[in-house]
């Protein structure tokens, strides 16, 4: 379908089908984002079956693993036991476990860490990463893989990733050790008293194994640092999403904007309107203007968007507006 002389662009946006349409101004909308129209408008749409960005991310790569190795982005390791997380409220009943974010201050946020981390020093060392959130050296444990990125599991049912934990019981003592302590903490004593929903227990992730694959000429663009640090390793480097328009583009490249999903998912306080103008001054356009790219844009729904720039020549297509475009999905 793409023309096979030009270069491939894979843009991961995640979100995007879901956009709050009652939230924007559609007349302004359509007028600041006319790349993001004509991509919408035209791009022949191709069914998806991976609503995860992990599993786009995965594919596109070409890797034989259920989940990326976040962990050893950040710090590469032989024979360490690595892993990301980031506190939460684990809602659990009999049948089911969903994941919650938690509202908390920086500070005392960082003070039930730094106790976690004191408390259990002959287990584990933890450390600060960017985006809030820690890496996990574990002493005696075997860290447990297969499980998505906190952004992907956040409002989910994560009873089946759980329950696998339940088999590797080092693990599994530890961890049911560090959620009897993040309960007994006297900030989640003081939440409680206040009805807010403590903070009883830890996402984590990104202890999959890497096995050296590269990428060859690829290109790779994200503001996320957990994204970043996944092109570093795969691809060589990584540049911020607004580094796109200065950068003559001759060769495939993975662009990835977490930014809807984040907003989505309560975790950016930028205005959604904001946020899709901004894509499409820092990238969309760039990209669509050229004409010198075929572009899928993967939206983490139930299809893709596949454009290549012969198909702004369809005009016979009535343009329809923002709403109706995303009323399609």
């Amino acid at each position: 379908m793409f023309d096979s002389n030009k270069s491939t662009i894979d843009v991961v946006l995640p979100g995007l089908l879901n956009l709050p349409v009652h939230e924007l101004d559609v007349e302004a909308l359509t007028r600041s984002t006319p790349a993001l129209h004509k991509l919408l408008h035209y791009a022949e749409r191709v069914n998806s079956a991976n609503t995860d960005f992990d599993d786009v991310l995965i594919k596109r790569l070409g890797l034989q693993q259920s989940a990326l190795p976040y962990a050893y982005a950040f710090h590469p390791h032989k024979n360490s036991q690595h892993l990301l997380f980031k506190p939460i409220h684990l809602k659990s009943d009999i049948n089911n476990a969903i994941v919650f974010p938690v509202e908390i201050d920086e500070q005392p946020l960082l003070i039930l860490i730094n106790d976690l981390k004191e408390f259990f020093k002959e287990d584990c060392d933890i450390r600060l990463l960017p985006d809030n959130s820690w890496m996990m050296t574990l002493s005696n444990s075997q860290a447990i893989t297969g499980t998505p990125h906190y952004l992907s599991a956040l409002g989910k049912k994560v009873t089946h990733y759980l329950d696998e934990a339940n088999t590797q019981l080092q693990w599994l003592k530890l961890f049911n050790e560090m959620q009897m302590f993040l309960y007994q903490h006297e900030i989640n004593q003081q939440r409680q008293l206040k009805g807010q929903p403590l903070i009883n227990s830890l996402w984590c992730w990104g202890a999959d194994s890497y096995k050296g694959e590269k990428l060859d000429n690829t290109l790779w663009f994200s503001n996320d640092s957990h994204m970043q640090k996944i092109g570093e390793l795969y691809c060589g480097s990584s540049a911020g999403l607004e580094e796109i328009s200065n950068t003559r583009i001759k060769t495939n490249t993975i662009i990835v904007d977490l930014s809807i999903l984040k907003y989505l998912k309560g975790q950016n306080d930028i205005n959604i309107q904001q946020l899709v103008e901004w894509a499409e001054q820092n990238y969309l356009a760039p990209l669509i203007q050229s004409k010198k790219h075929n572009i899928t844009v993967h939206t983490g729904g139930d299809f893709n968007f596949h454009y290549k720039p012969s198909m702004a020549w369809r005009l016979w297509k009535k343009a329809p507006l923002f709403p109706d475009l995303l009323s399609q999905a």
